[in-house]
């Protein structure tokens, strides 16, 4: 029992836990490089719809809605109209977060740490109404048979 007791008289359970400069250090990183990741995947989608469209609708690969998948014709259109909006959208984010991560440089971890956030948030609504703003626009232009509405 002597034994183990001078055993955790020796032991410093603090010495276990890592640098908080260290961790700081990553969550600060972490943050700048999570600013960044959903603008360049929306504009890297975005140019892979626009540039490199699926050539017939599927339920795995490309922007799939109801009426965007009715004939071929609405299949492309919307894949090319969907690259358009997401190219667009994900450039003006990058180059937004981007001025963004400039500003920040120099700040508290704080300060950065909640920016992040709220930048994510502002990217999460944008994209959310694009994607809304393309639905409303494939349901006014086709109806639920890929037919351009006003043609049949």
């Amino acid at each position: 029992m002597d034994a183990i007791m001078n055993l955790l008289k020796e032991f410093d359970p603090a010495a276990l836990l890592p640098d908080i400069s260290l961790v700081v250090g990553i969550m600060e990183v972490f943050a700048r490089i999570l600013i960044l990741l959903p603008p360049l995947i929306l504009g890297g989608l975005g140019l892979a719809y626009f540039f490199k469209p699926i050539k017939e609708a599927n339920h795995i690969f490309g922007y799939r809605t109801y009426f965007g998948m009715g004939s071929v014709d609405a299949w492309k259109y919307t894949q090319k109209l969907a690259g358009f909006i997401y190219m667009c959208l994900g450039g003006v984010l990058t180059l937004a977060m981007i001025i963004v991560n400039l500003v920040l440089i120099g700040k508290d971890t704080l300060t950065l740490l909640t920016t992040a956030a709220i930048c994510l948030v502002i990217e999460v609504i944008l994209t959310g109404l694009a994607v809304l703003a393309l639905n409303i626009f494939l349901i006014i232009r086709y109806d639920r048979d890929g037919y351009r509405r006003g043609q049949r």
